[in-house]
């Protein structure tokens, strides 16, 4: 019986690679003439946009007649930050423009939550380092390695949305023009290198006193000098602003001296009440329960705020939740995976097997052999973007067939999706990609194109919506504010953080 050593395989076992097995698999390689058409097309070109189906071929795929639901005036999607806040900021002007004369092309400004999140997670960074020090967590520890790996990022969730919202309120785009995203992607460094070196210092201040009583007052002093470099790269966000414009209807209008949070309380809080929303989740893993509420450790930006909390629901639930949302005239909030390994540039979100013929190029099947189960604890798939559907298509017995989404992160065209991946120094690369976004943002116009969302790609890929509760049936709105919860550490796939 042959055996696997604690270095790897047994010294004298068959698992060796052999010059004589590289041979053969050489010469049955380059014997194949379809082999050496797939290397010439994959050597010079994407390998997988090679294998990616053709629009005929695709088109042959008939759903049969639909009836279509829609959110009314969708308008132009929000760009100028990472997806969580776009979608979020569209999520609150659907409700906005249906009270509200404003201008065909209005939007908030990302911007400004952009700035606020930076400084709040700083702050909440340094409270949280104190607070795992306290507890005597060990440097190499997985919590504090996870911490430090996210020490600046740009993603965020629902509940970081709400804490940003709720603290610092909302204003016009024109009131705050979006930073540009090379100061963003250079300010993440900056960051971050200072929080690893403060984290450093907090440390040493521990280990010096025995406890964590000084470690407050050493934050105090950091966060001015975090606050100044925060500034200094973004420009600090009006404390009030005038905002004038023309309405649909061609009348001028003019609002003077508010301040973002008392626009936000008395022109969209009236509205859009945020402790309205529920988080419904899908995580089909066995160590996962239906009907169960989760919280995700050190998932906040914001000391003292929300942290991510949701209550575990079958699919099948949370369809029937986003049809009722839909048809009843509201925009769903979907966290989902992209699937950027295989993404093709359609602004279609349709399953792999449909899209992508990997077997004709490769001859293996690629991306189809998980469940949706084994893709979380295998890490081949969380959740990592976020979407607001405003359409559902149903079939003749009520099934969803299609949904479409507004929002720009289905193509890629936010301006700041940089933090997904904290370990991508490829700033010439970043560069070009936000110079490409800008580019293809200007070029859509005043309206966004909705993009569409199979209902059979959406189960596999959605992990959680965020709907108001008057959709939410009542045991399941009471379950999901039942105090009772499981903890799930801050590296569990649903924690994910959102571009």
């Amino acid at each position: 019986m042959s055996t696997i050593g604690i270095n790897g395989p047994s010294a004298g076992m068959p698992f060796q690679l052999t010059d004589q097995q590289l041979s053969e698999w050489r010469f049955d390689f380059y014997g194949s003439p379809s082999n050496r058409l797939a290397q010439n097309v994959c050597t010079a070109r994407n390998p997988i946009n090679a294998c990616l189906r053709s629009a005929a071929e695709l088109s042959q795929v008939l759903d049969g007649d639909k009836k279509w639901y829609e959110v009314s005036a969708t308008g132009k999607a929000t760009t100028g930050g990472p997806g969580w806040i776009c979608t979020g900021l569209d999520l609150l002007r659907l409700e906005f423009v249906k009270k509200y004369p404003a201008p065909a092309d209005f939007e908030f400004s990302a911007g400004h939550l952009v700035f606020w999140h930076k400084l709040e997670r700083c702050n909440y960074f340094l409270c949280t380092v104190s607070a795992l020090l306290e507890r005597c967590e060990p440097l190499d520890g997985r919590n504090f390695r996870h911490l430090m790996k996210h020490a600046a990022p740009d993603g965020g969730n629902w509940h970081m949305f709400v804490n940003l919202v709720k603290k610092h309120g909302v204003m016009p785009k024109s009131c705050y023009l979006t930073p540009n995203s090379k100061s963003v992607t250079k300010l993440n460094k900056i960051l971050r290198s200072k929080l690893h070196e403060y984290s450093s210092l907090l440390y040493a201040q521990f280990t010096f006193d025995g406890d964590a009583s000084r470690l407050p007052k050493l934050i105090g002093r950091m966060m001015p000098r975090l606050y100044k470099v925060v500034s200094i790269c973004l420009g600090e966000p009006p404390e009030e602003f005038n905002w004038t414009f023309y309405d649909q209807k061609k009348r001028f209008q003019s609002l003077e001296y508010l301040s973002s949070l008392q626009f936000y309380e008395m022109m969209v809080a009236n509205d859009t009440n945020l402790d309205e929303f529920v988080c419904l989740g899908h995580d089909p893993r066995l160590s996962a329960g239906y009907h169960t509420n989760f919280e995700v450790a050190h998932s906040s930006n914001m000391v003292d705020g929300l942290t991510h909390r949701f209550n575990n629901q079958p699919m099948e639930v949370l369809f029937q939740v986003m049809i009722d949302s839909l048809t009843g005239g509201k925009a769903v909030w979907l966290t989902c995976d992209l699937c950027p390994r295989f993404m093709a540039k359609r602004e279609t979100l349709s399953l792999i097997q449909k899209s992508h013929n990997f077997s004709v190029l490769f001859g293996v099947e690629v991306g189809n052999s998980f469940n949706k189960a084994d893709r979380m604890v295998y890490k081949e798939s969380r959740p990592d973007a976020a979407l607001l559907l405003t359409a559902v298509g149903l079939n003749s017995i009520n099934d969803p067939v299609e949904f479409h989404s507004i929002s720009a992160s289905v193509a890629g065209k936010t301006e700041s999706t940089i933090s997904l991946h904290e370990d991508n120094d490829d700033d010439e690369e970043e560069e070009k990609k936000d110079k490409d976004k800008n580019d293809a943002a200007k070029k859509k116009g005043k309206k966004t194109k909705a993009a569409t969302v199979d209902a059979d790609w959406l189960r596999e890929y959605g992990f959680e919506i965020i709907v108001h509760e008057s959709f939410v049936p009542v045991d399941i709105l009471n379950a999901s504010r039942f105090p009772k919860l499981t903890m799930l550490p801050p590296w569990d796939p649903m924690g994910s953080l959102l571009g």
